[in-house]
């Protein structure tokens, strides 16, 4: 059986990333995800504090084609925040045990919608 984090466990990391990735990057700003804090580029996520959807931690766009083990997660899942439904490929929720990666791929995400705007 898999231990339940709280909230408040990670929150504290959350909030150090968010406002790292609000100063180091002029282009990001705050919004919201199904009710929770994000972060948006060009008004889309990228990032959320997810406390739904079966995983407390930071919740990510990482897209389809991306594959989590290239950032060595060992605590991660798909997001799957509606019970009738599949969880959401483009998104995965990364937890507790895997908190040291939360910059890289936050990063990544970032840079995968700079990378999509400048081809659309």
């Amino acid at each position: 059986m898999q231990d339940v984090i709280a909230p408040n466990d990670t929150l504290e990391s959350w909030v150090s990333l968010r406002d790292r990735m609000l100063v180091t990057h002029p282009d990001v700003s705050r919004g919201k995800m199904m009710s929770a804090d994000a972060l948006t580029f060009s008004g889309k996520v990228f990032a959320f504090y997810s406390t739904k959807g079966g995983r407390v931690g930071l919740g990510c766009r990482i897209g389809r084609e991306a594959d989590p083990s290239q950032f060595a997660l060992t605590d991660w899942q798909h997001l799957a925040p509606f019970k009738s439904k599949p969880p959401m490929r483009d998104w995965i929720v990364i937890g507790k045990g895997s908190v040291a990666q939360w910059g890289t791929v936050a990063e990544h995400c970032l840079n995968t919608f700079r990378n999509k705007e400048v081809r659309t």
